[in-house]
C-alpha cells in the first residue's frame, strides 16, 4: 500500500443511509418500499436502498459512489486512486448466469447486475459534466462470488464511512466502460485542455436541467396514430403524454442518467418509451411512459433481464412523480391495470 492509503481506511462503520444523507442527498424515500410505496419499519435497513453502490441526488448534482479500501492504489504522482471497469463486470456476470438451465430463457435475475450497470453510468454521468463525486470508503474481506442469500445474512463491510474530500473521474473509456477515480476535487486535464484557449463556451447540457434547448424524441418529426387498438376496443392516444415526460426528464434518460445527445437542430434526443407497452395492456399515462436514450431503448425491448428492466423502470417513474407531487396509489398506471404482474413478467393479461 502507498503512503496515505492506511490514513483513509475505515475506523468506523456508518450506516449507508448516514453516508448517502452526509453527502446530501434526500432519504426521504428510503422511509417507503420501491415497489408498492408502503412505510417501512427502518428505513436505514429498506433493501431497495441500503444494498446499491451509487446514488444520485433527484437533479443528479450529487453523485455518490461506494468503492473498497482494499482497491485504492497511489499512482506516480502520489495521487490516491480507484480503477475498475463495472461494465466489463455486469456482463461477465451476465455470461457466467447463462450457462445456467435455468437462465436459458434470459430471465436473469441478480441485483448486482442492475447494480454494477448503475454504478458505471453514474461514473460516465460525472465524466461527460466534469462532476465531483462523493466517494463512500468501505473496507473488508473481498470475495468473487456470493450469494443472495449471502449477502442479506451478512454484511461483508467490516468498516464504512464517507469520506470528507470529493473525487473526479480522470477517464472513462466509452467503448469499455474502464475509468478512473481520482481523490481530490479537479477537473480532469484532458477537460481542460480541450477547452483552453476556446472563444465561445461549447453548448453543453446541465444535468436535469433544459436551458436553451427543447427535449424531442423519435415522434417529434413522424407523426403517430391518434388511436389505438387493444382487445378490440379502439383507444386514443394523449397528446400531452410524450411532452410531459420529456418535460419530466430534463434531457437525461430517466433509467440511466445518461444525458440525450444534442441534435443538429439544436434540440436534445431521447426516445419516449411505454414501460408495458400499449399491445399488452399499458396506459397512454405519463406513470407508464419513461425517456430513455436510443441504446437504453433498445435494452428495455431486447435486453438480458428485460422483466426486471420493467420493473424498474416503473419504480423509478413513481418515485420521480413522487418527488413533485404524491401520486395516489390508484393513480399509477401499472397498479391501476389488471393483471399488471402478469403484464410485466410478459404472460398474458
Amino acid at each position: 500500500m502507498g503512503i496515505g492509503l492506511e490514513t483513509l481506511r475505515p475506523t468506523g462503520k456508518w450506516m449507508i443511509i448516514d453516508c448517502v444523507q452526509s453527502a446530501g442527498i434526500d432519504v426521504n424515500e428510503w422511509s417507503f418500499r420501491k415497489t408498492d410505496g408502503r412505510p417501512v419499519t427502518l428505513p436505514q435497513s429498506n433493501g431497495g436502498y441500503c444494498y446499491e453502490w451509487s446514488f444520485r441526488s433527484a437533479d443528479r448534482n450529487i453523485l455518490l459512489l461506494c468503492v473498497w479500501w482494499e482497491g485504492l492504489h497511489v499512482d506516480s504522482e502520489g495521487r490516491i486512486c480507484f480503477s475498475e471497469n463495472l461494465r466489463a463486470y455486469a456482463d461477465t456476470l451476465i455470461q457466467q448466469l447463462e450457462k445456467d438451465p435455468k437462465n436459458r430463457n434470459r430471465t436473469i435475475k441478480d441485483p448486482r447486475i442492475n447494480r454494477a450497470q448503475h454504478f458505471s453510468t453514474t461514473v460516465q454521468l460525472a465524466y461527460m459534466n466534469t462532476t465531483p463525486v462523493r466517494v463512500v470508503i468501505v473496507t473488508g474481506p473481498v470475495r468473487e462470488r456470493e450469494t443472495e442469500d449471502e449477502r442479506a445474512k451478512h454484511d461483508r463491510a467490516t468498516g464504512r464511512q464517507l469520506d470528507d474530500q470529493s473525487w473526479f473521474v480522470e477517464s472513462f473509456e466509452e467503448e469499455t466502460g474502464a475509468f478512473t477515480l481520482v481523490r481530490g476535487n479537479s477537473a480532469p486535464l484532458g477537460v481542460v485542455a480541450e477547452t483552453a484557449g476556446v472563444d465561445e463556451t461549447p453548448m453543453q447540457l446541465e444535468v436535469g436541467v433544459v436551458k436553451d434547448a427543447s427535449v424531442v424524441d423519435q415522434f417529434t418529426t413522424d407523426e403517430r396514430p391518434a388511436t389505438y387498438t387493444y382487445n378490440g376496443v379502439q383507444r386514443y392516444r394523449d397528446p400531452s403524454v410524450r411532452r410531459r415526460v420529456l418535460e419530466r426528464s430534463g434531457g437525461v434518460c430517466e433509467l440511466t442518467g445518461v444525458p440525450g445527445f444534442f441534435m443538429s437542430n439544436g434540440g436534445i434526443y431521447l426516445e419516449t418509451h411505454h414501460i408495458i407497452p400499449l399491445s399488452e395492456g399499458g396506459l397512454d399515462t405519463v406513470e407508464n411512459v419513461i425517456a430513455l436514450t436510443a441504446d437504453a431503448h433498445r435494452q428495455a425491448h431486447f435486453g438480458v433481464g428485460w422483466v426486471e428492466l420493467r420493473v424498474r423502470c416503473l419504480e423509478i417513474v413513481a418515485a420521480r412523480i413522487r418527488t413533485v407531487q404524491l401520486v395516489p396509489k390508484d393513480r399509477l398506471s401499472y397498479q391501476k391495470s389488471p393483471g399488471w404482474l402478469d403484464v410485466i413478467s410478459g404472460n398474458k393479461p
